[in-house]
């Protein structure tokens, strides 16, 4: 095995930057690709094309006789790592085929077909595997499983803590174990605020690469080392400078201004804070200064607190006046927190040893938690991924033989995604390493996923440790940019220039981070220039939206409106395609005024697929009370919410009547128990419930007791499909806007309620008690996906979109408020400092008045929590200012950031700079959200030449004719989520529910009997009916023949494969065909690979006769009508059984369809076995006819033409009818 030498390399790099090829590898590209022999870091900037890298050196490995047995590659997601295979499969394959060298080919070969088992993915993947080996070292069992369930997690973990709180709360220290109950309980007064801090440490320390021996080791460090001389030191210097500033300032106003204003009252108190200040030396004690400040704030405060005003009238002087005010408001500011400061250390100091002891009872039941938490996983044989990773650390400490093993195994440990890396991954990094043979791939800047507890600093200290000395390891910086215009990157130069130092942002933006323009072929265009888009809010418009509040959707907002206004201009005027355009966001929490706008001009959309907000869905919501109220019909509020819903739609009169119905000899009711006096005539105001009110709560009772007696024989799921059915409500809320997307959500809760029965929880109960829990802990289920549109603009969230590219990308949002609730938290953690917590301590009042407590609650944060919570802070800014780097590097064309605020209140704004070209620490420390950032810069730096520009625009540009409509709005477009409920379509939807109700109530025997059809039930009755002897009844087929047969048992032990699981296997792989180009042997075998099924049943499955498919005429205009194309469709529709005059609704999954603006072509696979098509015609023409008749009524286009594509047999039949 030969690899470069730096010489050699030095040659490449020369020839390269000579040769004639596009595109040519850097320098620097070339120099990360074949360089050895220690340890290397890449900084990769954002499309510096670091994928491409890491892929061309495991090939050129490859090439030199590495084994791809002997590479690990760490991705950070699996996504990466396919794609990373698939890659490395098509250039291997083509290397086979280029070069002449037959050892070589062989050796291609063999690392070809290894390429399935290498060492390519997640390091989750690779500790599974690992675990499954050599777990029996550690006692544990191979066919472990992974606790991916939040829920299940919590449930387990909720019973341990149970478990410990009762043994520590009758134990030897109860007294202690009590007070820490306390010192978190807050309002709720109980354990809750004890258990969600546990949760919170247990969290980090699975962060940790040994969370014992953190635990142990560095969980009290910062209350063992803190040092209150120290503090008061760092303290009595801030006071010495802020005083000397003060009276700096105070005698440059008496030599100057002063004298203007003759012997006014206020200039006495100067001179006596003067006085008071010039008392101080150098040699004064913290307790001279505390004293002094004390005087200082004291005299402030005099004559109401207008001591030290100036409260001249002169009119020539009103300016003079002002300034001086102002600016010694804004000293005497800090000075008085200066003051608090000095307060709050005497508290601190006073209650140390205290909050020390809480700290240590604090740590006793952590390690008791965490030790219980863990043996419980080992009994369940189940653990998080993070144990995982332990328990691998584990072995490769413990167990030399195996490192060994591994160390000699891997010729190279390469790692993406470094920047993201957290202290259990680097942990194994270097146990699986020699320690000189590691590859690590990453950018400081887009490190976002602290709250995975991924930490930068390990990258940084790389970083720094390898730029200093090259003996340590190999420094390569990429900094060339190939996706993104000049425009974009010059945008971005300059907002981080200006605002990332080492100490906010935890590195220096200088020329060793900054992008560099590398993608020749784009060409500057001045229409690409970055914008910043601000909604010009007036004063009054300042306060109505604050009013309404952030979730407001009776009206678009000024934002969206701008936004939807520039999409709309490069839509239309421009071409630009909707997919071309993305919309990014920090966090979700506006997303609904998003979608509104867009849905309002029919602008399509799809979102990143990631809601955390599945139980908050209206849909869900309903059926969760179902569930409640058949659990428990006492819960009020459920019980209400339930007879509200569209399921019973009893409405505000009729509740208003039935809340009236108590008991004549009982004061306070449940409202369940009021329905039952109503049912039962036996309330005071029995009149006011109506014949017809009557009736219908005869219904909603009975229908609540049968699913009640329903739930204790069968399982949740049947429970969950028989409330759907028998309400219609799945069907109703199909007839919403975005109803596949609702029908979604039901049909997951289905799925979830079966899940958890499986996962050994069974009953309505529990399940309950769990979704309950989850929304206590604020946690949620991940939203359903659907099918999006082909062309529609992206919605995601800004972590979702890192790695991904679009032409334009608006970052919305710019103005809304950082989420700072970690630095709220009772506790802080810091890997340095340990733990920091809120002492919560009885003080002495001292007061002789009689009304005022003798004692009071007072929370007390330790040195250490002050000391955490600005490390924090420092940390949240850096991640933010990261994650607006990671935005803004997404556009390739051009870039937009979107925001608000009253532009007047704007440019009035000044900010200071520290004179090195960047905004001050307190300003980058002082702002609120990325706007305060972007218009801080644009302000302060205003005199550079700046690569953006703000635009504002206020109502006047806003206008309906201004901002203008979608030119081909697409016909199967939703309509205004904000009239859904004038919108035809839900009237009709609800007409034809209200007859089904009507139907319900008059033939009551029907009830019981299935109402949901499926089109493959429905076709039985248009078949020739048949009795037990084979007698036709009607139809007109023939008899078949009457055979007794005999099976002899099948002895065999091949796996058995039915006709029904090809048929479903060949269902879903037409389903998987990629058709947006022809399809081939390769990419049908692709596709066949994702199918759900196993390998006997794919084997049975003939890829030739589908791919021939594609020669037939109705195979061709599929593939040449791809905009017009829809597959896997689900649909229901009402129908009435003309024999019985009875509603039914049908529901099914159309199989494919071609939409043109006369007809409709419609086409359904079936597998079944026949002789004649003509058989299997009469056995789904019933079908047929009802999606042709499903289809016609959607989309008001009468001609549907219907295919059969039959698979029956070995060649392909397409066969029409009519």
């Amino acid at each position: 095995m030969k690899f470069l030498s730096q010489e050699e390399i030095k040659e490449l790099q020369v020839a390269e930057a000579q040769s004639n090829k596009k595109p040519k590898k850097t320098a620097e590209q070339i120099q990360a690709i074949y360089s050895s022999g220690q340890n290397i870091l890449v900084s990769a900037s954002a499309g510096s094309g670091k994928t491409f890298v890491m892929a061309e050196r495991i090939l050129d490995q490859l090439a030199r006789g590495v084994e791809i047995r002997q590479l690990f590659i760490s991705t950070f997601t699996v996504k990466a790592a396919t794609e990373l295979k698939e890659r490395l499969e098509k250039k291997i394959s083509q290397q086979i085929q280029e070069t002449q060298d037959v050892e070589l080919k062989k050796h291609l070969g063999r690392q070809l077909a290894d390429l399935p088992n290498a060492a390519i993915g997640t390091m989750d993947s690779f500790t599974q595997k690992f675990l499954t080996k050599h777990g029996y070292l550690l006692d544990l069992s191979p066919n472990f499983r992974i606790l991916q369930n939040e829920s299940e997690q919590l449930l387990l973990k909720n019973e341990v803590f149970h478990q410990v709180f009762e043994s520590h709360y009758q134990g030897k220290e109860q007294g202690k174990f009590s007070q820490l109950v306390k010192n978190f309980a807050g309002r709720s007064k109980d354990a809750r605020g004890l258990r969600k801090q546990v949760y919170m440490i247990y969290d980090f320390l699975q962060s940790t690469s040994n969370p014992q021996a953190w635990l142990e080791n560095s969980f009290l460090k910062g209350f063992e080392k803190a040092d209150f001389t120290v503090a008061k030191e760092t303290l009595a210097e801030d006071i010495k400078e802020r005083l000397w500033d003060l009276e700096s300032f105070f005698r440059y106003h008496l030599d100057n201004d002063a004298k203007e204003f003759g012997k006014a009252a206020y200039l006495e108190s100067v001179q006596q804070v003067l006085d008071e200040i010039g008392a101080l030396t150098n040699e004064s004690t913290f307790n001279q200064y505390q004293e002094v400040l004390d005087q200082v704030v004291s005299i402030s405060k005099d004559k109401g607190g207008r001591a030290l005003t100036n409260a001249s009238r002169k009119a020539e002087l009103q300016d003079l006046k002002e300034t001086y005010n102002q600016e010694r408001k804004a000293k005497f500011e800090k000075l008085i927190a200066l003051n608090d400061q000095i307060t709050l250390l005497k508290f601190q100091e006073d209650y140390h040893q205290d909050s020390w002891d809480l700290a240590e009872t604090f740590q006793v039941f952590m390690r008791d938690f965490v030790d219980a938490y863990r043996q419980r996983k080992r009994e369940e044989n189940a653990f998080e991924f993070a144990d995982i990773s332990h328990y691998t650390i584990e072995i490769l400490e413990n167990f030399p033989q195996v490192r060994q093993e591994y160390q000699e195994r891997f010729h190279e440990v390469m790692v993406d995604e470094y920047q993201d890396t957290n202290h259990i991954q680097e942990r194994m990094l270097e146990l699986l390493s020699n320690g000189h043979n590691r590859f690590m791939v990453g950018d400081i800047k887009q490190s976002i996923y602290r709250f995975r507890q991924a930490d930068p600093k390990i990258f940084n200290e790389k970083f720094h440790s390898f730029a200093q000395d090259s003996e340590e390891g190999q420094l390569i910086l990429l900094k060339e940019n190939f996706r993104s215009s000049s425009e974009v990157l010059d945008a971005t130069n300059d907002v981080f220039k200006h605002l990332m130092d080492e100490e906010v942002g935890e590195i220096t933006y200088d020329g060793m981070h900054q992008l560099v323009f590398g993608n020749t072929e784009l060409h500057p265009n001045p229409e690409n220039r970055a914008e910043v888009l601000l909604y010009d809010k007036d004063e009054e418009g300042d306060s109505k939206e604050e009013d309404e509040g952030e979730f407001s959707t009776t009206k678009l907002t000024g934002e969206m409106r701008m936004v939807i206004k520039e999409i709309l201009h490069l839509h239309n005027d421009k071409d630009v395609p909707f997919k071309d355009i993305a919309l990014l966001t920090a966090s979700r929490k506006r997303n609904d005024q998003v979608l509104l706008a867009l849905s309002e001009y029919g602008i399509p959309v799809k979102t990143d697929g990631a809601l955390n907000n599945y139980l908050q869905s209206l849909e869900v919501q309903v059926m969760l009370d179902t569930l409640r109220v058949i659990h428990n019909p006492l819960q009020d509020f459920a019980l209400v919410a339930l007879m509200k819903s569209p399921m019973f739609s009893f409405d505000e009169d009729e509740l208003a009547r039935l809340a009236l119905q108590n008991s004549e000899d009982k004061v306070q009711e449940n409202f369940y128990e009021k329905l039952v006096n109503a049912k039962a005539k036996t309330s005071l105001h029995k009149d006011l419930i109506k014949s017809e009110l009557l009736k219908k709560l005869d219904l909603f009772m009975e229908t609540i007791d049968a699913w009640r007696l329903f739930s204790k024989t069968h399982s949740l799921y049947d429970l969950i499909w028989k409330i759907y059915s028998e309400r219609f409500y799945y069907d109703y809320v199909g007839a919403l806007p975005n109803g596949q997307a609702r029908q979604a959500n039901l049909y997951a809760l289905a799925l979830r309620a079966d899940q958890f029965e499986k996962n050994n929880f069974k009953g309505l109960s529990r399940f309950i008690t769990m979704i309950d829990q989850v929304l206590e802990a604020k946690h949620d289920l991940a939203s359903v996906t659907v099918a999006p549109p082909k062309d529609a603009v992206e919605l995601m969230s800004i972590h979702k979109s890192k790695g991904l590219e679009f032409p334009y990308v608006f970052i919305l949002n710019i103005d809304q408020q950082f989420n700072k609730k970690d630095s709220m938290s009772d506790v802080i953690l810091s890997r340095k400092n340990g733990l920091g917590l809120k002492y919560v301590a009885r003080v002495a009042t001292n007061t002789k008045e009689e009304y005022v407590p003798s004692t009071i609650k007072l929370s007390i944060p330790s040195l250490t929590y002050i000391q955490n919570e600005e490390e924090l802070q420092l940390a949240s800014y850096s991640e933010l200012m990261r994650l607006l780097y990671v935005a803004m590097t997404r556009a390739e064309k051009k870039l937009y950031l979107v925001g608000k605020g009253s532009r007047e209140k704007l440019e009035s704004k000044e900010y200071p700079t520290n004179g090195q070209g960047l905004l001050t620490r307190q300003t980058r420390l002082d702002a609120q959200n990325f706007q305060d950032w972007i218009w801080a810069i644009y302000q302060a730096f205003s005199k550079e030449d700046l690569h953006f520009s703000v635009r504002f625009e206020g109502e006047e540009q806003l206008t309906e004719e201004a901002i203008g409509k979608l030119e081909t709005k697409s016909q199967l477009q939703d309509l205004s989520q904000a009239s859904n409920r004038q919108s035809d379509t839900i009237k009709e939807a609800l007409q034809m529910l209200k007859e089904v109700e009507v139907y319900n109530e008059i033939h009551r025997a029907a009830i019981n009997l299935p109402s949901v059809q499926t089109p493959s039930q429905i076709k039985k009755f248009y078949e020739p009916v048949m009795d037990m002897e084979g007698v036709v009844v009607a139809g007109q087929s023939k008899p078949k023949e009457t055979m007794i047969q005999f099976e002899l048992p099948d002895f065999s032990k091949t796996e058995k494969v039915t006709g029904a699981e090809i048929g479903s296997a060949t269902h879903e792989l037409m389903q998987r065909i990629n058709l947006d180009k022809e399809p081939t042997l390769e990419t049908l075998t692709e596709a066949l690979e994702q199918v759900q099924a196993t390998s006997a049943v794919k084997d049975k499955v003939n890829l030739e006769k589908i791919l021939s498919f594609f020669d037939t005429a109705l195979g061709q205009e599929i593939l040449a009508n791809q905009d017009k194309l829809y597959r896997e469709q689900p649909f229901s529709m009402l129908k009435r059984d003309e024999k019985s005059q009875e509603d039914f609704v049908v529901r099914g999954i159309l199989d494919g369809y071609l939409v043109y603006e006369d007809k409709i072509v419609l086409f359904d696979y079936k597998t079944d076995r026949y002789e004649y098509p003509s058989q299997l015609i009469e056995r789904y023409r019933g079908q047929l006819s009802l999606y042709s008749e499903a289809l016609s009524r959607s989309y008001q286009i009468e001609k549907v033409e219907k295919y059969l594509i039959l698979l029956g047999k070995d060649t392909v039949e397409v066969v029409e009818f009519n």
